[in-house]
């Protein structure tokens, strides 16, 4: 008898669906990695693609319908589409790697967003000087395309995050929203690297597809061509958890190869939590519908915010072709929405006339801990309330709540030319992970 003990592993794809000569999608030259999710979300998912028989009859009955694949060696190719459900939380990567370029969380989060890695100077600089709550000296200066990185900073025990708005300012990092009064002397300031949505000219791309494989000790599913279709995170006793949805263009099975589930590779940073940080959002609007000329300088309002949860949904538009049984080449990402719902236990008079005035702010939620390879923080630069922040949630006996609910905006705060928006620079959603200073 056989459990139901199942493992979870993604690779990624250097071609959409890893097709081979035949045009047959395949595992070889894949490198999957175990992912440490859930369990309950993994299943053999899918169902088959077909085409219904609606012929003529002389009788109540059905005929069978015609599978829509090929033919491989004489028979038909069995194959599935669907979705790929994984839920997992954002532990960071650690001392281990400089970037996550090769971690199950960059293969995750790249599936439906571009990525930036900070630069080797922005990993971790001591600043030589603090020139303001929006300014400081680094030891050495970042690269131009670090504009839109977020930024991390351990202030009077408690982890603050902001974004890059210029890099050479008199020689100085122009950030913001601002960090609070403690940034002063010669603080340690860590970069993250940035998951993003493009924006211009780069909208609707990724990083690259992935594949996916389970495992159990009587079956073994694959998944081929897999993209990201949504994000949801929220706080599970103070832990950030993501779930992630991927639209598969071909699933199959191939249990004759099942053997054990695989043990997860653990990273060893960790996890985020929603403790010892901060949710801000800008004093002011940044510069949204026309193009900024200096990079953003905006002051922090903290607020008092007990949870907060973000949806992230990316509309996938299938680029059809015949040439294969994927019957595609690639999905676009032809449209994206980002809800992010904050819950105060405190209401904020500040965006008290936001929702009727239009009012844009910059949205930043960070975690705990923040260190070397330690930290994650999300970030709309420019975001609009969906709600009128002054209807109060008062249908519990003990407080009084606000819930604010942003989705984004256009952003153009950055100081960037149209090749910096290639990178991070003006795009409208973000999420970072610190990594290792190595």
């Amino acid at each position: 008898m056989a459990v139901t003990h199942r493992s979870l592993s993604i690779a990624k794809e250097t071609t959409f669906g890893s097709p081979d000569t035949n045009g047959i999608p395949s595992s070889t030259g894949l490198t999957f990695v175990s992912i440490p999710c859930e369990r309950d979300p993994i299943v053999i998912a899918g169902e088959p693609v077909v085409s219904e028989r609606n012929d003529a009859r002389d009788g109540s009955y059905f005929n069978a319908p015609e599978p829509d694949t090929v033919w491989s060696n004489g028979d038909r190719l069995r194959r599935r589409t669907g979705q790929i459900v994984c839920r997992v939380d954002l532990t960071t990567i650690g001392t281990a790697a400089a970037n996550y370029d090769s971690n199950y969380l960059g293969y995750l989060l790249g599936a439906g967003f571009a990525t930036q890695a900070p630069s080797a100077n922005l990993k971790s600089d001591t600043a030589s000087a603090v020139t303001s709550v929006n300014q400081y000296t680094p030891s050495a200066a970042p690269a131009l395309a670090d504009v839109g990185l977020l930024v991390g900073s351990e202030i009077n025990g408690r982890a603050e995050y902001s974004a890059i708005t210029d890099n050479d300012v008199a020689g100085d990092v122009t950030v913001s929203p601002a960090f609070s009064a403690g940034f002063s002397g010669t603080p340690t300031v860590r970069g993250l690297q940035t998951w993003y949505t493009p924006s211009r000219a780069a909208t609707g791309d990724f990083n690259s597809s992935v594949a996916f494989k389970i495992d159990g000790a009587s079956f073994q599913t694959l998944a081929f061509g897999c993209v990201l279709e949504s994000l949801s995170i929220t706080v599970d006793n103070g832990r950030l958890m993501g779930e992630f949805t991927y639209q598969a263009s071909f699933i199959t099975d191939n249990h004759g190869a099942a053997s054990t589930p695989i043990e997860p590779v653990y990273n060893t940073g960790a996890p985020a939590f929603f403790r010892g940080s901060y949710a801000v959002i800008s004093g002011g609007s940044p510069a949204s519908s026309s193009n900024g000329t200096v990079g953003e300088t905006q002051s922090r309002v903290a607020l008092d915010c007990e949870d907060f949860s973000l949806t992230v949904t990316n509309t996938l538009t299938p680029l059809g072709y015949s040439n294969n049984v994927i019957g595609m080449s690639g999905m676009d990402i032809s449209d994206v929405s980002v809800e992010l719902s904050l819950t105060l236990s405190s209401p904020s008079a500040t965006v008290a006339d936001d929702f009727f005035n239009r009012t844009v702010r910059q949205v930043l939620v960070g975690t705990g801990p923040l260190g070397d390879g330690k930290g994650c923080a999300v970030m709309l630069p420019a975001a609009v309330l969906t709600n009128d922040p002054s209807v109060y949630d008062v249908s519990g006996n003990d407080i009084v709540r606000q819930t604010l609910t942003y989705q984004q905006a256009r952003y153009a705060g950055d100081f960037t030319t149209s090749s910096y928006e290639s990178n991070a620079g003006n795009s409208p959603f973000r999420i970072g992970l610190v990594v290792g200073n190595v």
